[in-house]
């Protein structure tokens, strides 16, 4: 479970079936404000990640999301079981150094830069918070930085990397020395 925010979080199942007989599977995480953090849309020919008209723009009209005759509310533990097994496809993570170790970077442009940390299997550090959409990914700041940082990523800006242990910078794709 994770700290994304400090309203409660909603776990939803949207079932649609398509014109050419395939079944789309959506699921969503998200906060009693409407705002998704988790969000993957799962067919036959892949699985898309948090597409940023989801997550970057306003929030969702959850009432009515829920509502809808195609939605199921799902537990938090069977999200959980869903989204471990696909959240490795991520592209995220092909831009980390090594997906398995703690990096903290910059991304944004000129004096907008923010300070984000990758850091695995951890909570976040005060004055750190959780970015929207990525359990392990926080942003220096509060939760509009977390917004602004979600749309820097989802606009793919660079990250500069360095180990969080060090100073040393490093380049997604680049082996780390053992």
């Amino acid at each position: 479970m994770h700290a994304a925010s400090a309203c409660g979080l909603h776990y939803l199942r949207v079932t649609f079936a398509t014109e050419d007989g395939d079944v789309s599977l959506t699921i969503y995480e998200v906060d009693d404000r409407g705002w998704v953090h988790r969000q993957v849309q799962m067919r036959s020919d892949g699985n898309k990640f948090a597409p940023e008209d989801v997550l970057m723009v306003r929030p969702v009209n959850l009432p009515a999301m829920a509502a809808h005759p195609c939605t199921e509310t799902m537990t938090a533990e069977d999200f959980e079981l869903l989204w471990s097994e696909v959240a490795s496809e991520r592209s995220f993570l092909t831009r980390l150094p090594d997906a398995r170790l703690a990096w903290e970077g910059t991304v944004g442009d000129g004096a907008q830069r923010l300070r984000v940390r990758w850091q695995p299997f951890a909570q976040p550090a005060s004055g750190w918070t959780e970015i929207p959409g990525f359990l392990e990914l926080f942003v220096q700041g509060d939760a509009r930085a977390a917004r602004r940082a979600c749309a820097e990523l989802f606009l793919e800006r660079p990250i500069v990397w360095r180990a969080l242990a060090g100073n040393t910078t490093a380049q997604p794709g680049v082996p780390v020395a053992a």
